[in-house]
């Protein structure tokens, strides 16, 4: 009963529930089983297996997504394919364990952010922060994407129908939804009784191993919920971000924005000033050590150079679109990046000097791939506050990293420093930063990886032709003949699972069945 004055009640509509759907869980489920069988047994080993998955996972996401309409986004495709190339990369060569993490870090930032673009067009227009954001989703998926699709399932037409005559049908669906049961319980059971365990083994004919299955059992998991997670994000999710997007218009003025950007101006062209007397000499200043002016001032020039970037594009992006095409703001810009390109070249020459001092190590591989990157990144950011275009900087600055990354992996660093290293110590370098010549560690490159090792086997005489000093690090500083041999064989020696097989363990495996028993 209404009473008089009192509103109308408005009749409430029931919020539309999301369609079910069967394929999404069964090519997460696919993808699982398939990542299984490519790791179990492998002892961890990731070569062949990652390469064959990635490109399968690229294969099937694209393929579902065509098939239901939705035509894959280029920029989802691309980092993908990304993701794909990494996986060869762990296939083909063996980076070094710096370069591993990185390419680790990398091919999963390939997947989830290919994954959570792959059905929304517009990441390569996006901001830094729209991609930050759709990174952090994709993560955030993997927490919760297996049970989105669990819910998305029909699950109802897995019940049999009341009136259906076919009992043995029926039976063989009881009997299908048992055999995941037994498998789960019977081993539990075994292991909590041994005499339980005896009679199933005597009932069975076979042993029953609680450990394998179980493990077994939370590696398939595992593995499906973070299947489960990628698919969710590929062909499920509404959107390919869950935070809302950056305001795209700033409200700083010409002045707001040019006294800071011109006191950077500034205080870069007073140290541009004091840079160039030392460019142009190429040598260490009197009375500065390596670790104060070359270690310790590439990182902090490095940091300069990134966090510059950073602060031009925040600059462009709280500016007003009309002070952004201004003359002045183009000429405040100008006048921040020039001297930074004097900045670059000091932090060029403090790794040229260090390099000439000391040789390379993985650290200065990575150190020059780093320089590399930021100076490319740099000349796209001026070129698209040039145009105007500023945000499209973001997506094509991560291609330029990701592809720097796969470069400086295709060099094979740990054979290229086992090369210059080895040539300095049979050259005898010395220069003006190095007066004695310097010798080869080969624990050190040891410790690369099989990158190296056709390169060790090659020159064991060079390595070992020294008097063994355990050194003041704790890393030996000499290995003799033997210990290198022996060495070289323990690691590398043995046949590797066929789903692990990767080029350079295979090359390193060959140099090290080559290599002559050697005695003390």
């Amino acid at each position: 009963m209404t009473l008089p004055g009192a509103p109308a009640e408005v009749p409430q509509v029931p919020s539309p529930t999301a369609p079910k759907v069967t394929w999404p869980l069964l090519t997460a489920a696919g993808l699982a089983l398939a990542t299984l069988l490519l790791t179990e047994g492998t002892r961890g080993a990731l070569g062949l297996n990652l390469a064959a998955w990635t490109a399968l996972y690229l294969g099937v996401v694209t393929w579902r997504a065509t098939r239901e309409g939705q035509p894959p986004s280029r920029e989802g495709v691309t980092l993908l394919a990304l993701a794909a190339l990494f996986g060869v990369t762990f296939t083909l060569w063996a980076p070094t364990p710096d370069l591993t993490f990185l390419n680790t870090l990398a091919l999963i930032l390939c997947l989830g952010l290919g994954s959570a673009a792959l059905r929304f067009p517009g990441l390569e227009r996006a901001g830094v922060l729209d991609g930050l954001g759709a990174a952090l989703s994709s993560g955030l998926h993997v927490i919760y994407g297996l049970a989105m699709l669990l819910d998305r399932f029909p699950w109802t037409h897995l019940k049999p129908a009341p009136a259906a005559p076919r009992t043995w049908g029926r039976v063989g669906v009881g009997a299908l939804l048992s055999v995941p049961l037994l498998a789960v319980f019977a081993p539990l059971l075994a292991g909590a009784d041994e005499s339980f365990a005896r009679a199933l083994d005597a009932l069975l004919h076979f042993d029953v191993n609680l450990d394998r299955p179980i493990r077994t059992l939370g590696h398939l998991i595992g593995w499906l919920i973070l299947t489960g997670g990628l698919v969710y994000g590929a062909l499920l999710a509404a959107r390919p971000s869950l935070f809302p997007p950056a305001p795209r218009e700033g409200r700083l003025g010409l002045i707001e924005t040019g006294v800071p950007l011109g006191a950077l101006a500034v205080l870069f062209t007073a140290f541009a000033a004091r840079q160039l007397p030392l460019l142009l000499g190429g040598a260490l200043p009197e009375g500065q050590t390596y670790a104060a002016f070359i270690r310790e001032g590439f990182g902090q020039l490095m940091t300069v150079a990134l966090l510059t970037a950073a602060v031009l594009r925040v600059a462009y992006a709280l500016s007003t679109p009309e002070s952004r095409r201004r003359p002045g703001f183009h000429a405040l810009n100008a006048a921040v990046l020039l001297p930074l390109t004097v900045i670059l070249a000091s932090a060029a020459q403090r790794w040229v000097l260090y390099t000439q001092a000391y040789g390379l190590s993985e650290t200065r591989v990575l150190g020059a791939a780093f320089l590399m990157w930021v100076t490319l990144t740099l000349a796209w950011l001026a070129v698209t506050l040039w145009r105007d275009q500023a945000s499209r900087f973001a997506y094509p600055t991560l291609l330029l990293g990701l592809g720097t990354l796969l470069v400086t992996t295709a060099l094979n660093p740990a054979g290229l420093i086992a090369r210059v290293n080895i040539a300095r110590d049979l050259s005898g370098v010395t220069n003006a930063q190095r007066t004695e010549p310097q010798r080869v560690n080969a624990a050190e490159l040891l410790n690369l990886g099989p990158g190296a090792v056709p390169v060790l086997a090659a020159h064991l005489d060079v390595l070992t032709d020294c008097a063994p000093n355990p050194g003041a690090s704790g890393v030996p500083e000499c290995l003799s003949h033997a210990a290198l041999v022996a060495s070289l064989r323990e690691r590398y020696a043995h046949a590797r699972d066929p789903r692990g097989w990767t080029l350079a363990y295979a090359r390193a495996r060959q140099a090290a069945l080559k290599l002559p028993a050697a005695a003390d």
